[in-house]
């Protein structure tokens, strides 16, 4: 049985993108708790793009997490709402500084990651942004490989045999990605 978990997040302003920079990898919703997955979006952003903050609100987080820098913005009307913004050098924020929408927050040391939690970082669930920034993907579509031409027709030199002959073809499979390049 497959359950659908809708989760609604109202924010007081729409979030703002963070970066000018296309989405590379789109939201995957984690399993559980510690399984893989994308808790939000990856941005292919140039090292040293300008990061503005896509929510206002303060700062409750600046650091490094595996090597990487994060800044966390508790949204000020979000009920709970974290932006989750990792891959920053040189962040232009510190702990507790109150940041409105759009302010710069940092640069990019190339790929940004956005994300939006909602609750403490230990039990919180992340939510896709995508919705919140007015993004959307795609929608799939089916391709197929370049399978050669099939032909019925009599092939010069080859003889027509009886017609309870059947002529068959096995094509390759028609393969769907839902993670293609997004908008």
């Amino acid at each position: 049985m497959i359950a659908a978990l809708a989760t609604v997040v109202c924010l007081a302003t729409p979030a703002v993108v963070p970066v000018a920079a296309p989405v590379v990898d789109w939201f995957r919703s984690p399993s559980c708790t510690w399984c893989a997955g994308n808790r939000g979006l990856e941005f292919a952003a140039e090292p040293g793009r300008r990061v503005v903050a896509p929510v206002s609100g303060t700062v409750t987080f600046v650091g490094p997490v595996g090597g990487v820098t994060y800044v966390v913005i508790r949204a000020a009307a979000g009920d709970g709402v974290n932006a989750v913004i990792g891959g920053i050098d040189a962040p232009s924020v510190g702990l507790g500084d109150e940041v409105p929408a759009g302010a710069m927050v940092g640069r990019a040391v190339g790929s940004l990651h956005l994300g939006f939690r909602i609750g403490p970082r230990r039990d919180g669930r992340y939510v896709d942004p995508a919705p919140l920034l007015g993004l959307g993907r795609k929608p799939a579509r089916l391709v197929a490989h370049d399978p050669a031409p099939v032909s019925l027709a009599r092939r010069p030199g080859h003889p027509i045999r009886s017609s309870t002959q059947r002529h068959c073809s096995v094509l390759p499979p028609v393969v769907a990605s839902a993670r293609g390049p997004g908008p």
